[in-house]
């Protein structure tokens, strides 16, 4: 691929920020892609989010949605502007993480440097702010094929997304990532991970505690989300029965219970969610 062919357009979907991070993250971003795109999902520090916003001089664009549409609708928006407007990757990236100020330059080089044509989504190595630098996983690989990623700091080739379904809106938030990654590989579409620690991330307020002899990272996230982990696994074991296996579903659904049970708070409130998600994620696509 030439370097002409990286038109990049930066995406980033907004949902009640923490200001000081958002404004942490778009210093690092701004200056490494073409275009920047913010779709704000109902937030209620819209002000802030817009001051913010006009301290930058790289274009910008923000799309205002009265209410909370969910992540995957947003991100599928956010593809679907790329395509109209000929950008060639889209770099997606969380409100809350901070990338490396070299990340896409060196997504650039390792795309070069890749002969073939089926790249679905580039990510990095990741840095989890919660947890000691061990967190970090280590490749010796310049690529390494991976199975799935999350979307913070994800390159998506535009091309080869319109060439699957893309993003599932009725997913709204949780395994959203996972699934992308799976619908790009059906279509023959790869997932590669630089050998480069490119963004610092954080999801909820994360501990690193133990079930048997499993070591796993609680993060502490929104009950209303232990509704869309367990109705979404459920989906997507029938959407991708070849990649998302019984066996990966139940394990998913068990440990999940499990950490509710052990290392939650509200733990009624949770169990209500987690349960209705079940009986919601078996009714769907039947």
């Amino acid at each position: 691929m030439k370097q002409d062919k990286f038109k990049v357009l930066g995406g980033v979907v907004t949902f009640n920020p923490d200001t000081s991070r958002f404004t942490e993250n778009l210093r690092t971003l701004v200056n490494q892609v073409d275009e920047l795109y913010v779709f704000d999902n109902g937030s209620k520090n819209l002000g802030d989010i817009e001051k913010i916003l006009n301290q930058f001089s790289t274009n910008v664009v923000l799309h205002k949605e009265r209410k909370n549409a969910g992540i995957a609708y947003a991100l599928k928006k956010i593809m679907e502007y790329a395509n109209k407007r000929d950008f060639n990757w889209v770099l997606s990236v969380d409100q809350d993480s901070v990338l490396d100020s070299k990340l896409v330059d060196e997504y650039k080089k390792n795309i070069l440097n890749y002969k073939n044509d089926d790249i679905g989504m580039l990510t990095c190595l990741i840095k989890d702010r919660n947890f000691e630098d061990k967190s970090v996983e280590k490749q010796k690989e310049r690529l390494k094929e991976v199975p799935i990623c999350i979307t913070s700091a994800a390159f998506t080739n535009v091309k080869n997304y319109f060439s699957t379904e893309g993003y599932d809106s009725n997913l709204f938030i949780d395994l959203v990532d996972t699934d992308i990654c799976l619908t790009l590989r059906e279509n023959g579409f790869k997932i590669f991970r630089i050998n480069y620690l490119g963004i610092y991330h954080e999801i909820g307020h994360g501990e690193n505690k133990q079930i048997l002899l499993k070591k796993i990272i609680v993060h502490h996230s929104s009950i209303f989300r232990e509704y869309y982990m367990s109705r979404n696994s459920i989906i997507l074991r029938k959407k991708h029965p070849k990649l998302y296996t019984r066996k990966v579903m139940v394990n998913g659904l068990c440990l999940k219970f499990l950490t509710i049970i052990f290392f939650e708070k509200n733990k009624n409130k949770r169990l209500i969610k987690y349960l209705k998600g079940l009986i919601d994620g078996i009714k769907t696509y039947d």
